[in-house]
């Protein structure tokens, strides 16, 4: 930068020495028309930003020119229109330099990226804060409600908001500082995938027991044995209702097939309407004479919860969905059900602690497999240690063309994924087709063992899945077809 503002006010001090030679120095004028010219390209090249090289090149044309307003009255020539003119470019490029800190500013606010970093136990925020305010970096508490008792790692979390052109040199920094940061990741956005569309398939529908008038349009209840366990379930009481915590955009709270069995959450009002329509497939009221039917027989082993991690549009945080995942599980969830994610060979370590956060108080964590037709093993949260991951069947009993396979994990499962029945978010029932639908069919299951025994493990409840499911053509790359009827029998005796 200095060499180019040199370059600029000695090109003028030339072009004035040559007007002022009593013998005209065409070459001197020439030369410094040329070291001008060869200013205006180093500007190009020095500065990334057009605005920035303008503003230096205005200043250095007003210095330019106050010179040769000097260099002019020294020789007793007309200098003033010089002066003025160098002036005004001065006045000008202070403008310019508040304009451009105002217009930054602003787009630094706009601009944000956040970073979640976490210190060791026994650091303190206050020991970053020199460093932060070096990148003007803001900070607040990630998970204000988790105490160092509760979990050193999460409670030690905080989000970091700084610019986006300064994001990069402030991970370096704090990376590079050892002592105080354990770990640094971006906060970035974790949404569903997309939806599936798919053609129907006729199927037989068998004699019902439900009065559920959409029952016989849901082939998946007959494909998991759904029907011999509603008529296994009917006669049973179970030991308490078990919790099934919707992580996802909400839950419609209000729907006709939802409202007797849902229990005051967060996560009450979904605009979107994928939450909506997992809660339907896990916990709908069945056997009320409305809508559809889940295996929650009469309403009587399920209440559902709703957990908002997804905004309107479905999309969210690793912050936001480790927040829902630690408020349902500190409300005492016994299934946590996500059918959300993202393709992550290393699972967020944020999400990673809030999961097993999760799994130490007591909840069983199922979540979707993922819609990308490739190994789960590279999808979060399937890769997750302890949480059982869901691959999705088609009307034939087959691995739906874009489900991920499961069986390189510790956990594979498999449950109807492709054209299911559920709630549409603020009133009626919408067919939908993904692993997304396959996920809360297993936690609904897995909701009705809880229901039956409290005390189940999520390595029983497991077990019992996976020994009580049936082989079907693709078992070795998706796992086995949940049985639910046998399934509901083991937990019941005890086996």
């Amino acid at each position: 930068m200095f060499i180019t503002a040199m370059l600029t006010v000695g090109a003028f001090l030339l072009i004035a020495r040559a007007a002022t030679r009593q013998e005209k120095s065409p070459v001197m004028m020439l030369t410094g028309i040329a070291v001008l010219a060869l200013s205006v390209v180093g500007h190009t090249l020095t500065f990334t930003s057009p605005y920035a090289a303008l503003t230096a090149l205005t200043a250095e044309f007003g210095i330019g020119l106050v010179l040769v307003a000097g260099f002019l009255a020294r020789k007793k020539m007309p200098a003033r229109p010089f002066f003025y003119l160098g002036s005004l470019s001065l006045i000008a490029c202070v403008l310019m330099i508040g304009i451009g800190r105002f217009v930054r500013s602003d787009l630094d606010v706009r601009h944000q990226t956040t970073l979640l970093v976490e210190l060791g136990p026994d650091d303190q925020i206050e020991e970053l804060t020199e460093l932060l305010a070096q990148f003007d970096a803001q900070y607040e508490r990630a998970f204000p409600n988790i105490s160092l008792r509760m979990d050193e790692d999460l409670s030690q979390v905080f989000i970091i908001s700084v610019a986006d052109r300064r994001v990069k040199k402030l991970i370096r920094a704090l990376t590079a500082d050892a002592e105080n940061v354990d770990n640094v990741e971006l906060n970035r956005t974790i949404g569903l995938e997309e939806p599936i569309i798919t053609n129907t398939v006729d199927f037989d529908a068998e004699a019902v027991l439900e009065d559920d008038p959409l029952v016989k349009e849901q082939w998946s209840l007959q494909a998991i044995k759904g029907h011999e366990a509603h008529a296994y379930l009917k006669d049973l009481t179970p030991a308490r209702k078990a919790r099934v915590a919707i992580v996802d955009t909400g839950v419609d709270a209000s729907h006709e097939d939802i409202s007797s069995v849902f229990t005051t959450s967060p996560g009450s009002a979904d605009v979107h309407g994928h939450g909506s329509h997992c809660a339907g497939i896990a916990g709908a009221a069945t056997n009320n004479g409305l809508g559809i039917a889940s295996l929650n027989w009469e309403g009587r082993f399920i209440e559902v919860t709703g957990y908002k991690a997804l905004n309107d549009q479905g999309m969210g945080t690793i912050e936001s969905i480790a927040q829902a995942i630690l408020d349902a599980s500190r409300a005492d969830a016994d299934v946590i059900s996500m059918s959300l994610g993202s393709k992550s060979p290393t699972a967020p370590k944020t999400i990673v602690d809030a999961v097993e956060f999760a799994q130490r108080n007591d909840a069983i964590v199922i979540v979707s497999a993922g819609n990308s037709n490739e190994d789960a093993i590279n999808h979060m949260p399937s890769n997750i240690p302890g949480v059982i991951v869901v691959s999705a069947v088609d009307e034939n009993l087959r691995k739906a063309s874009f489900s991920n396979t499961n069986t390189s994990l510790a956990r594979p499962i498999a449950a109807p994924g492709v054209n299911i029945l559920s709630l549409r978010t603020r009133g009626g029932y919408v067919r939908m087709s993904g692993t997304s639908m396959s996920a809360p069919v297993v936690s609904g299951l897995v909701g009705v063992m809880r229901s039956l025994n409290p005390d189940l493990s999520a390595e029983n409840a497991y077990t019992i899945l996976n020994d009580t499911g049936r082989d079907i053509q693709d078992s070795a790359s998706i796992g086995r077809l949940i049985n639910a009827a046998e399934a509901i029998e083991a937990v019941h005796s005890g086996h």
